[in-house]
């Protein structure tokens, strides 16, 4: 299984719309952020939220093909490029009245999952997709689909890829994070946790991963900025999260401009005493890193 970040920045991406600082003038690609998103090949085909610029990364990184949509919550720079989704939903499964060639078969449509807060936002924001038309008007067919219904005793499987919903909160926003595995016949579950936009992750999420996730090679957390925020966490609320996750490789992820990728490295540098677990980790070959767009993660 690979996962490639397709974004890794906060709501309003970088650069930042009229903004002329360090980070947002930087010649590095590591400093061009946008909106947090991810793809999943193993070789099925996941799509992890369809922000704003959904289109620009899917041509980005070559996504070509989709077999099913996770969507981590319902704000803007998550879900607001959801209706480009359509060419990827007609090509799976139509109305029987826009068949028109032999690659086109009929269904329910591009399985969307998502919490149910979410999944009551689509309809509300996309209404137009759920109205039926008698010509015209090209709009994604999409099946939507209460992540509640899957847990680690009845999880969700998207071709040999196992998905279990992972609560976490966002503020007061009820949010889902992504405990995604893989089965090795010889070596058993290996797994990479998706954990964006949270201000809190319950302990009973933090011990659903550790007795599911087998071998858990990558945690991607949300980690904004230095300061405390209402919805998201610091850099230290991160840290202190993934030391209690244990990954061995962790990638911080939703991050604003105020800092440099060399900055937000330096920062764990020189933070990483405080947390002593990360640092044993470190010493047996981890890494606790800032991510970036195009990051490939592979178990």
């Amino acid at each position: 299984m690979k996962i490639i970040l397709t974004g890794t920045g906060t709501s309003h991406g970088v650069p930042v719309i009229g903004c002329r600082c360090k980070v947002c003038t930087s010649k590095d690609p590591r400093d061009n952020r946008n909106r947090s998103a991810a793809y999943v090949e193993s070789p099925s085909k996941i799509i992890i939220d369809t922000g704003p610029e959904f289109r620009i990364q899917a041509i980005k990184y070559g996504i070509s093909a989709a077999d099913a949509v996770l969507i981590t919550h319902s704000h803007a720079d998550h879900m607001n490029g959801l209706d480009d989704l359509r060419i990827f939903s007609h090509t799976k499964s139509v109305d029987p009245g826009m068949k028109k060639n032999t690659n086109e078969t009929e269904g329910e449509g591009l399985p969307i999952y998502a919490n149910s807060g979410t999944l009551h936002d689509i309809r509300k924001r996309f209404d137009y997709i759920f109205k039926p038309v008698t010509e015209g008007g090209g709009k994604p067919k999409l099946h939507l689909i209460d992540s509640a219904r899957f847990t680690s005793k009845n999880p969700l499987f998207i071709g040999e890829v196992r998905v279990i919903p992972v609560p976490i909160l966002h503020g007061t926003l009820d949010d889902n994070g992504w405990l995604l595995s893989e089965k090795n016949p010889d070596t058993g579950w290996k797994s990479i946790a998706y954990l964006t936009d949270c201000s809190c992750i319950p302990q009973s999420s933090i011990d659903l991963i550790h007795e599911n996730a087998g071998n858990l090679v990558h945690l991607v957390i949300d980690g904004l900025r230095p300061e405390p925020h209402s919805t998201h966490f610091s850099f230290d609320q991160a840290l202190e999260a993934a030391e209690k996750i244990s990954a061995k490789h962790t990638w911080l992820i939703h991050m604003t401009h105020l800092l440099l990728h060399t900055e937000v490295q330096k920062y764990i540098n020189d933070h990483i005493e405080n947390f002593p677990g990360l640092k044993k980790i470190i010493a047996q070959g981890g890494t606790v890193q800032p991510s970036y767009d195009g990051l490939k993660l592979e178990i």
